[in-house]
């Protein structure tokens, strides 16, 4: 089969080589997915880069490729939820990734079935943002009746975030433009804050969690607003102890990025928060739950920039890092577009449609 292949990390990037490996054989608890579209995310500029070898330290050569749609080839003599032809995506499980590939062995317990209604270019760009809003809310012990204010909700991760807020009964708040306002209230934003005429930190008080988007030049601001007792959860700031303990890592990573993440651990300890940061991992059972909550009544909607073949895989990541890409996965609203752009194996024809980068 045909692989895009990294060959050695690279601090400003290197482009991914093209080869003919062996197609995987499954393990016992793992399923042999014949790819048919994965998407393009930051993670992997990321990962070329090197930038998350202290949380992944991934071996070179390694498949690329984070987040996936395709079918069922053949199981494991241990799988029980999937029967070949099954349609399935999914996040590739954290130890072992290889989405940009015609074929992946993948644990079973990171599949979930795609919704009937999602095309395979569609639903290859929604694990990562689906599964970040899951696990966020999972790490803050959210409780119907609960606020949460979403920074940035805007963008990709927003749209996702925001409905399944709602769901589990949450007071949702964000702040973006106000050519924004109209859609993320419909998806279920209770209060909607414009940046250009009011800061969130003076209209804010007492939320009871705070879902950071935004890293560490809006932190401060995020505690601020954060009630005695609050939880925060970060995408964009820096891993801490507490990180690496629910991650099962070892003692001296534990240590490690307890001395990294102390800044933080210091500003949430001055009112009694606490402080999370989140790297999102596999989790097929949550992404069953996204496919509930999202269903033929109430569909998720995507917009996808640009479809590339396997062969354009480094076209494909240049447009991601250049911030080029304009699509968003998102709950029934067409009006906006922000999203990853997908890749299809060398056998599928390319379209075009709207792709973002976030």
């Amino acid at each position: 089969m045909k692989a895009a292949i990294l060959t050695h990390y690279a601090k400003h990037g290197t482009d991914l080589e093209i080869r003919d490996i062996p197609v995987p054989e499954p393990g016992d608890t793992e399923v042999l997915v014949k790819i048919m579209a994965a998407a393009v995310n930051p993670l992997d500029n990321m990962i070329i880069r090197g930038e998350v070898k202290l949380i992944t330290p991934y071996k070179t050569p390694l498949v690329m490729g984070n987040e996936f749609a395709g079918i069922v080839e053949k199981t494991g003599r241990n799988v029980t939820r999937f029967t070949a032809g099954d349609r399935v995506y999914g996040r590739m499980p954290l130890k072992k990734i290889g989405a940009f590939a015609q074929y992946a062995a993948v644990e079973e317990s990171a599949l979930a079935t795609i919704p009937e209604y999602l095309s395979y270019e569609q639903a290859a760009t929604i694990p990562l943002t689906a599964l970040t809003a899951m696990q966020a809310f999972d790490v803050m012990h959210v409780k119907a009746g609960e606020s949460v204010f979403i920074s940035g909700g805007t963008g990709s991760l927003g749209a996702m975030a925001i409905p399944v807020a709602k769901s589990l009964g949450l007071h949702v708040y964000t702040n973006g433009s106000s050519s924004n306002e109209e859609r993320v209230r419909q998806l279920g934003a209770e209060r909607f804050i414009d940046y250009k005429k009011e800061h969130y930190v003076d209209v804010l008080s007492n939320v009871d969690h705070v879902l950071d988007t935004l890293g560490d030049r809006e932190l401060p601001n995020e505690f601020k607003v954060l009630k005695e007792g609050g939880s925060l959860v970060s995408l964009r700031g820096m891993p801490n102890g507490r990180f690496a303990k629910r991650s099962g890592m070892p003692a001296w990573k534990r240590l490690l990025f307890s001395i990294a993440g102390r800044k933080y651990d210091r500003m949430a300890a001055a009112k009694g928060q606490t402080y999370d940061f989140l790297f999102v991992h596999e989790d097929g059972r949550q992404l069953e739950q996204i496919g509930r909550l999202f269903d033929k009544d109430h569909p998720l909607e995507t917009s996808i920039d640009t479809v590339y073949m396997l062969e354009q895989v480094n076209e494909a990541l240049a447009k991601v890092k250049q911030g080029k890409s304009k699509g968003k996965t998102k709950p029934s609203s067409p009006s906006d577009s922000r999203r990853r752009p997908p890749l299809l194996p060398p056998t599928a024809p390319t379209v075009s449609g709207g792709g973002d980068p976030s």
